[in-house]
């Protein structure tokens, strides 16, 4: 995938978890993975169709889930319940609805799918994945990027 994706998927990543009040967000670590597999507590994921296929998944820890919902909602969330899940949701979905508005700049047409929760380990896909750790001042969240561009 073409360093020019990557770096829009990242700028967008990084506005949108801004936008809501996460600072101090800092690129940790980066590995290739043989396939999108998510295996941290709650994830959420976007797909991707058209001239763009693949997925964007957010992957984190349960307490990162929960203050990151807290922040959305604005109010104390204690469990992953559907309000949260719609939260975390949401913020995967912003993130790939701004990606997808820049891929047109570059002449590219994509679809997004609504996104998915996800509370286990998931085989998401089998394209080749990039998997960033971002450490933030409300914890660890992993950025999954398995698209075909």
């Amino acid at each position: 995938m073409d360093v020019k994706y990557i770096n829009t998927v990242l700028e967008t990543f990084n506005v949108t978890l801004e936008q809501f009040g996460v600072h101090n967000i800092k690129r940790c670590n980066i590995q290739k993975k043989d396939k999108m597999y998510l295996n941290l507590d709650v994830s959420t994921v976007v797909c991707f169709q058209g001239a763009v296929q693949g997925d964007i998944a957010l992957s984190m820890p349960l307490d990162t889930a929960k203050r990151l919902a807290s922040m959305m909602i604005g109010m104390s969330i204690t469990s992953i319940d559907d309000m949260a899940k719609s939260a975390v949701g949401e913020l995967s979905s912003m993130i790939a609805g701004s990606f997808a508005t820049k891929l047109s700049s570059f002449g590219l047409s994509t679809k997004i799918n609504p996104p998915r929760v996800i509370l286990e380990n998931a085989e998401i896909n089998n394209f080749e994945t990039l998997a960033i750790d971002f450490e933030t001042d409300i914890g660890k969240i992993e950025l999954n990027i398995g698209l075909l561009i």
